[in-house]
């Protein structure tokens, strides 16, 4: 029997170098793991996140314009003071713990002197908080019945979103994204019940909603918690070394923390101090536009800061550029779209906002250079870059700005604080990026000594 003459143009599958089978096989299961990663993360959060939107939207609709800027106005300073409170605590503990990821002991340490310095941080701000929630909305002539309910749930969220923030650390490490996202589902979901029956015996309040939030967000505390200590080894006792070492990273960036959660509601409160009631309830709504973007943010939190701190030197410019390609990648149709029909975005809100129409579309282009501003903050913590000049630098520039906007346009619209909160995006920008290039110049330096 005659063999078939060879083609030279015909591959020879001889002749190609073989994938050793257990290569292959663990390729395919690292592929696997990603994947059922992301699809839980966006199962999760997904159903977390929508939730929260329907509650959002559920309440911008419903409670009268009065009300949500109540309700507004709570909100508001409820963020800052989580912020001024946390002073980047909460997230130490990924970036400190880096590759030693199996080391349950050590993420007790730090979870427990996080706590601690945290809840120190909360007995010395909480009095404060609570008087200048109180003289700044003296001026609204609301009931006192109104403003301790507010309070109240203040402070609750407050205490209890410390807990939520240090404990889900444990469950990120170790991709139990399960027990993190289960309780808040169901928390979620009993809110939006009784905001419903809240509303249909017609005694849906700002209060009542800001509490049922606060309710909420305890609940989420003590299941998250409970999960955590179950991955970790809780210390004894809390340890003076680890403080001082999460104290020493944190330092850095605390004027910058501090600087930027008065930054974050300056909108707010600057409308609150001169502009109407109509004014607070806008920029109070245009907020839950911004949930857009929390969805993705988590996300950097979750996967991409840990997935950074384990990045090898070697590919650390590839995965950074990557990141910040793929944030921007994806914002710009949305960036796109609000200026296009910015009136899909009113539907989102209710019709009695339509008078934010004309400038949705630089409202959500500055809400999206500050999330790719944050992508490149969260990706620089990862890497401990943490420094002096960049805080400085970030409260500088910002001040600039900002001063220079009251001076020659003021704050008295709600235009006019879409229009400051553009203008301090860049400066955020800018900040953030020389953080970045800071970073990649020193690690340069000490990998050629």
């Amino acid at each position: 029997m005659l063999s078939k003459p060879h083609d030279p143009e015909e591959f020879d599958s001889s002749l190609a170098p073989a994938i050793p089978r257990s290569a292959l096989e663990a390729v395919l299961a690292r592929g696997g793991r990603i994947a059922r990663l992301v699809i839980s993360f966006l199962f999760g959060q997904g159903a977390v996140q929508g939730l929260n939107v329907l509650i959002g939207l559920f309440l911008v609709r419903r409670l009268s314009v009065e009300a949500y800027a109540q309700f507004g106005v709570a909100s508001g300073f409820q963020n800052l003071f989580s912020v001024l409170m946390d002073l980047g605590f909460a997230s130490t503990i990924i970036p400190m713990v880096g590759e030693r990821v199996g080391d349950r002991a050590l993420i007790g340490r730090y979870v427990r002197a996080a706590q601690g310095l945290r809840d120190t941080t909360f007995l010395l701000l909480a009095p404060i908080a609570a008087i200048t929630f109180l003289a700044v909305i003296h001026q609204r002539h609301w009931s006192g019945m109104l403003q301790a309910g507010l309070l109240a749930s203040i402070l609750l969220t407050l205490y209890s979103g410390g807990i939520v923030g240090f404990f889900s650390a444990p469950l990120f490490l170790e991709r139990r994204f399960r027990e993190f996202y289960v309780p808040q589902v169901l928390s979620a979901a009993g809110r939006l019940a009784l905001c419903v029956l809240l509303w249909s015996g017609g005694v849906l309040t700002a209060w009542a909603a800001a509490g049922l939030g606060a309710i909420s967000v305890a609940s989420n505390a003590l299941f998250i918690r409970k999960a955590a200590l179950q991955c970790i080894v809780w210390p004894e006792r809390d340890s003076k070394e680890i403080r001082g070492e999460l104290i020493r990273y944190v330092l850095p960036a605390t004027p910058a923390i501090i600087f930027s959660a008065f930054q974050g509601q300056i909108s707010l409160f600057l409308i609150s101090l001169f502009g109407s009631t109509l004014n607070i309830a806008e920029v109070s709504a245009l907020a839950r536009i911004g949930q857009i973007f929390s969805v993705l943010m988590t996300f950097n939190t979750m996967m991409v800061e840990p997935y950074i701190a384990r990045t090898p030197e070697d590919r650390l410019v590839r995965v950074y550029l990557q990141s910040i390609a793929i944030a921007t990648g994806a914002l710009v149709p949305l960036v796109w779209l609000s200026f296009r029909e910015p009136a899909l975005f009113i539907w989102i809100i209710g019709r009695k906002f339509s008078g934010l129409e004309p400038f949705m579309g630089w409202f959500v282009l500055s809400a999206a250079m500050n999330f790719v501003s944050g992508l490149v903050w969260i990706m620089n913590r990862a890497r401990k870059w943490v420094f002096w000049s960049g805080s400085m630098l970030e409260i500088v520039l910002l001040l600039g700005i900002q001063a220079t906007f009251l001076a020659l346009i003021g704050v008295r619209t709600t235009q006019q604080a879409v229009f400051l909160g553009l203008a301090s995006s860049f400066g955020y920008a800018i900040t953030h990026g020389y953080v970045a290039v800071l970073g990649f110049t020193q690690r340069k330096r000490t990998a050629t000594a």
